[in-house]
């Protein structure tokens, strides 16, 4: 088990070296002004706000859903490949959400990093302890009734998005099934159709010597007019879209599995942060008669944060990893479409 828990975080280490991994870290980065996830509380830049992020899934998505649309027009897109689109852009969508919380709650925290600093000042007694007293309880009470950033993800119907994704996987699942039974009996067809036509063959050079040229002829141009281009082009067809359905599967497969993930990591994450606020906003009412309520919650953050920030950078790193993933299936399925077009 040690073994492949280290082979796992290996690969994880390597993904994120990447320079597709890089190239979206600063893609998004570049539209929520900050510099590197690696700084856990950077400033906000002064230009930041939430317009800067309104359309930020169009800029991450591959293709986009500007070029996928004129697509789905001129093309042949099979019923379940608009729908896996469709699914894969959603999922982005939350993607972006989350990515927008988490931008946020960094901000939101540096007021409890400001609050740590200033009682570190109120509990050594200096000289400004009484300036320093009320400074750390409006920090505190701004943090307390900050919203929870992360609660956008409340907002979300994330299990009946669930539900639609393991749904869309099992028809994508059964339709590939059946379309290659299809395949298999139209082999199974023109292998016997060929059978027929040698046996027959036989028979008519065993009826007579003169007529077996005659005959012969009439065979090969029967024989064409069997197997007409437009067959081998429906079964081309066929593989095709089979081939196509079957790179949709696994990316939705892939994408279940990925935003499952993020989701409970987002709602263990949104929870501690109602608890850090309760636990803020019991301090701000206690604040006049116990001072050493106040301690003790400070000193609780002082331990926690840092511990909490590292996994919120841990949970944005496996959404950069999703939506490469996501942009990876996409783009593959895409391939097979031009594929098979080209075929066809």
């Amino acid at each position: 088990m040690s073994s492949k828990s280290s082979s796992v975080n290996q690969e994880y280490t390597q993904a994120l070296r990447t320079k597709s991994y890089e190239d979206m870290c600063t893609k998004v980065q570049s539209q929520i002004g900050r510099t590197s996830i690696r700084r856990s509380l950077s400033a906000p830049s002064p230009s930041t706000n939430a317009h800067c992020m309104v359309h930020l899934s169009e800029s991450l998505l591959e293709p986009g859903r500007e070029t996928l649309t004129k697509m789905i027009k001129t093309l042949n897109f099979h019923r379940l490949l608009v729908d896996y689109f469709q699914a894969s852009s959603e999922a982005c969508d939350v993607c972006e959400l989350l990515l927008r919380g988490i931008h946020q709650t960094r901000t939101n925290y540096q007021r409890m990093r400001r609050a740590i600093k200033l009682a570190k000042l109120v509990y050594e007694g200096t000289s400004h302890a009484e300036g320093q007293s009320r400074l750390l309880c409006q920090e505190l009470s701004a943090f307390a009734f900050l919203t929870n950033p992360l609660s956008a993800i409340a907002r979300v119907k994330l299990p009946g998005m669930h539900d639609n994704r393991v749904a869309l996987f099992r028809e994508l699942m059964s339709k590939r099934k059946q379309m290659r039974r299809r395949m298999k009996l139209a082999r199974a067809c023109k292998r016997v159709r060929g059978l027929g036509l040698i046996v027959s063959s036989g028979l008519i050079s065993a009826t007579s010597l003169v007529l077996t040229s005659c005959r012969i002829g009439m065979c090969n141009r029967k024989l064409k007019s069997i197997r007409p281009s437009s067959y081998r082009e429906k079964s081309s067809s066929t593989e095709g879209v089979s081939a196509q359905l079957d790179v949709a599967a696994k990316g939705v497969f892939i994408l279940i599995n990925d935003m499952d993930t993020v989701s409970r990591w987002a709602r263990r994450l949104h929870d501690e942060v109602e608890h850090g606020r309760s636990r803020a906003r019991m301090a701000v009412r206690n604040y006049t008669k116990k001072g050493e309520i106040v301690r003790e919650v400070v000193k609780e953050f002082d331990v926690h944060i840092t511990c909490f920030l590292e996994q919120l950078e841990e949970l944005e790193e496996h959404i950069y990893l999703c939506l490469l993933t996501m942009n990876r299936s996409r783009r593959l399925v895409v391939e097979e479409i031009l594929i098979s077009q080209s075929m066809s």
